[in-house]
């Protein structure tokens, strides 16, 4: 199995993207052996078949259990965005490659997984396993988003992260690299959005009082400001003396600071 940091390359050669810098990085990783092309070529064969695909057809012997699982995400869908945003979510699965070969990753794996498991397994063992193999496929997409090009990618990533944050520490971590590194003020702000409904954890409390030292952004400062304010964490406003100190730092954006530091009691 490849290592996930190769997929962006692979991703873009199979959707034919790659740069003239990038094809000759991914030819190096081929050269020593970090990229295997027979699985590049197993990778291309699905897409084609995916793509050729009018509407992907399940198996009679799936279709109850892979339908199941997939109203009830469509149900949680329904509850975050609107008619338009699961159009829009539709579009990403099916119009990008990484769509295409994440939904045939988990109509392989769950019709893998289905046919062994019904040599006797009792229900509940099934549908844990079933449970199992689309919360891996849900946090391989998010992933695979969050490192996109494309902005609007990169926020359905942060999006997709609802319910895995809690359990999944790779995911945290890395809703916490895209709050303090990401390029966009508007990813950063969805990422500090996402990880403020989990403040109540010590360690993701304690990143998001360390991500005030990360931000240059005054949207991103008064924002974290106000989520100090309704936590009442006076360890913030050590962090934030930084901030009101530098000669960077708005006059305006400072007052603002202030004004909501002071009603940390």
């Amino acid at each position: 199995m490849m290592e996930d940091q190769y997929m962006s390359l692979i991703t873009d050669y199979i959707d034919g993207s790659l740069t003239a810098a990038r094809k000759a990085e991914f030819d190096r990783y081929v050269a020593e052996g970090h990229i295997d092309m027979t699985e590049v070529q197993a990778l291309l064969e699905l897409d084609a078949k995916v793509q050729q695909a009018d509407q992907p057809e399940p198996t009679p012997q799936l279709k109850e259990t892979f339908y199941q699982a997939l109203g009830e995400e469509v149900a949680l869908q329904k509850q975050q965005v609107n008619q338009a945003g699961i159009k829009n979510l539709w579009a990403a699965l099916f119009g990008s490659i990484k769509g295409r070969l994440a939904f045939g990753f988990a109509v392989l794996i769950i019709g893998v997984a289905v046919g062994r498991l019904y040599s006797g397994m009792s229900y509940e063992r099934k549908m844990d396993n079933l449970s199992n193999q689309m919360a891996d496929m849900k946090e391989m997409m998010m992933m695979a988003m969050l490192e996109n090009k494309s902005v609007s990618d990169r926020l359905k990533g942060v999006q997709m992260s609802s319910q895995l944050v809690k359990s999944n520490s790779q995911v945290t971590e890395a809703l916490f690299v895209t709050l303090n590194h990401d390029e966009s003020t508007n990813v950063r702000l969805a990422a500090l959005n996402m990880l403020a409904e989990y403040a109540s954890d010590p360690n993701i409390r304690a990143g998001l009082i360390n991500s005030i030292s990360q931000q240059q952004s005054p949207i991103m400062q008064v924002a974290l400001a106000e989520l100090m304010v309704d936590l009442q964490e006076e360890k913030a406003i050590q962090e934030f003396k930084p901030v009101l100190e530098g000669d960077n730092t708005p006059e305006e954006v400072k007052t603002t600071l202030r004004e909501n530091l002071d009603k940390i009691m």
